[in-house]
């Protein structure tokens, strides 16, 4: 296992415990639906931005893409009333998943480019991300313990399908 799929690997699982952690919040009666979704966008971008450091002389961009787009919505939730109006939860973050669809297609398409099959796994993952996406952002109406548990199963779901892409790519390089 290269250097990237080692940061792409602990990034993954850093976003999967962050979409765990979410979900603990209600229990615990903390529902601050707007520092929850802001600080989840800050480690987001944190969590990118070391892995674009680390990984930049493969000139892998998709990491500051990442922290780009994620900075972008975190500064639109910083000036929204999330808390009060429910639609500007779902609002920023269907502009986050817009972002997002467009760096990971652009990913799909440089596997494309390369002559990799990975590309065809990187599109379904997409279309799972877009979907989950669209689901969450439809389910984000309720009261704010529930849109944490939504939050904190779309943060789950997609550290879960970031980790197919460098295990993926792992395997493929096994079998040469």
């Amino acid at each position: 296992m290269n250097k990237k799929q080692k940061v792409e690997l602990i990034i993954s699982t850093f976003l999967i415990l962050c979409g765990s952690i979410i979900l603990i919040f209600p229990l615990f009666h903390f529902i601050k639906v707007k520092l929850i979704f802001m600080a989840v966008l800050l480690i987001y971008t944190i969590l990118n931005l070391i892995k674009y450091i680390l990984v930049r002389k493969t000139k892998d961009y998709e990491g500051l893409f990442t922290a780009l787009a994620s900075i972008v919505v975190l500064i639109i939730a910083y000036f929204l009333k999330i808390d009060e109006v429910p639609w500007y939860l779902a609002l920023t973050l269907f502009i986050w998943i817009i972002f997002m669809s467009l760096i990971k297609l652009k990913k799909a398409d440089y596997y494309n480019d390369r002559n990799s099959k990975n590309w065809i796994s990187e599109v379904i993952m997409l279309i799972l991300f877009i979907l989950t996406g669209l689901l969450t952002t439809i389910n984000l109406y309720y009261e704010n313990d529930i849109q944490i548990l939504v939050l904190g199963y779309f943060y789950l779901i997609h550290g879960i399908l970031e980790l197919v892409d460098p295990l993926n790519n792992y395997l493929s390089n096994k079998k040469n």
